[in-house]
């Protein structure tokens, strides 16, 4: 859930509506976790490579190999798993670095903007389509945080209204109400699609009356 990447919203929590939100990820933070992640996936890159050199110059190990294709493609599907699970935290981190979403909800729409430094992309949907407001409470090795959630049945489409380190019932129902939606429980947050709806274009007026 991309939701689960920003750890500050201005303003704190949603007062009235026309609502506007910035929602960003701590650079701090990334930027300690990006010095121990990228050593290692440098030195795991090396080794995996090393161990490719030796196979291919090796004539011990090649003749393995030769002998136990079987062998040489196991290997290498454990050398890329060890890329791929070096090099997708890393990415991750380095998207943190640049990630930016802004919230806007007036006149029955939810409008957001999510950027960084390579692309930017907007999307809208009605304020109608959202199935509530949820209390979510996640825990982390450091700390716990409480969201307010505003949830949509595509997963990807909901929307982080607060985070704090503490939410009360009574903020819990006033950002409710204030959205014209209901309380749902967390759990309905991972019961809908992952992924963003398939859009269908619509014809053109011309074609349309043609």
């Amino acid at each position: 859930m991309r939701v689960a990447i920003y750890d500050r919203v201005e303003p704190p929590v949603p007062v009235q509506l026309p609502l506007h939100l910035t929602q960003t990820c701590s650079q701090r933070a990334a930027m300690a976790l990006l010095v121990l992640v990228v050593p290692a996936a440098l030195g795991g890159t090396v080794a995996a490579l090393s161990v490719v050199l030796q196979t291919l110059l090796a004539p011990d190990a090649r003749a393995v190999v030769e002998q136990h294709p079987a062998l040489g493609l196991e290997i290498l599907a454990a050398i890329g798993f060890v890329i791929y699970l070096l090099a997708l935290p890393t990415s991750r981190l380095l998207a943190r670095l640049s990630t930016t979403r802004t919230v806007g909800i007036d006149n029955g729409m939810v409008f957001v903007t999510e950027g960084g430094h390579f692309r930017s992309w907007t999307w809208a949907a009605p304020l109608s389509s959202f199935t509530g407001v949820a209390h979510h409470v996640r825990a982390s090795l450091s700390s716990t945080r409480h969201e307010l959630i505003l949830v949509h049945p595509t997963r990807a489409m909901s929307v982080l209204l607060s985070v704090a380190p503490r939410t009360t019932q009574s903020e819990v129902d006033r950002v409710a109400t204030l959205l014209g939606h209901k309380e749902i429980p967390p759990s309905e947050l991972y019961r809908f699609k992952a992924l963003w709806p398939r859009m269908t274009p619509a014809p053109l007026p011309d074609a349309a009356h043609a």
